[in-house]
């Protein structure tokens, strides 16, 4: 198998927003000090699928978080936490991370209405386009949610490590 790494982006003219699958499905961006929320959520949403900031203690996030371009964002169904992404905006867009929903919320179609709120709210902050990362060793439904949500892929590269070998 070639394992591959994916940039997408996607402008407000090709955006797809998709009405949301779910009863009670929000999000909230995260307030500060919930430092500690954000890490375990990370964490458990990335688990299997990324790496980064594994090393990262409780005062990396919190110098991370007080970014005044970076927001965190807690996704919840009937008030249960149920994944969450972040933001980073620049001069020229908006890049979401750490996007993703717990294990036991996958599977649900929940995806779609993430990347929707996830999208809805970069662009809210004026962003010309929006983009973001993935990669055959992400959950398997993942490209095709960001292709059918109005991405497009604009850099594909070989994944130099992926964290799965199958």
């Amino acid at each position: 198998m070639h394992h591959r790494s994916f940039m997408l982006e996607c402008q407000p003219a090709t955006f797809l927003p998709r009405a949301s699958q779910a009863k009670n499905f929000e999000t909230i961006r995260a307030q500060w000090p919930d430092v500690a929320l954000c890490m375990r959520l990370w964490s458990q949403v990335g688990a299997g699928f990324w790496t980064e900031r594994a090393r990262w203690n409780l005062a990396r996030w919190q110098t991370h978080l007080e970014q005044p371009n970076v927001s965190f964002w807690i996704a919840r169904v009937s008030g249960q936490e149920a994944g969450c992404f972040e933001l980073t905006e620049f001069s020229r867009g908006a890049k979401i991370e750490g996007f993703g929903l717990l294990p036991s919320y996958r599977g649900q179609r929940l995806g779609r209405d993430l990347l929707t709120a996830a999208t809805l709210q970069a662009f809210k902050t004026g962003a010309p386009k929006v983009w973001l990362h993935t990669a055959t060793d992400d959950h398997p439904n993942a490209l095709q949610n960001y292709l059918s949500g109005g991405y497009r892929i604009v850099r594909e590269r070989k994944l130099a490590n992926p964290l799965k070998t199958q």
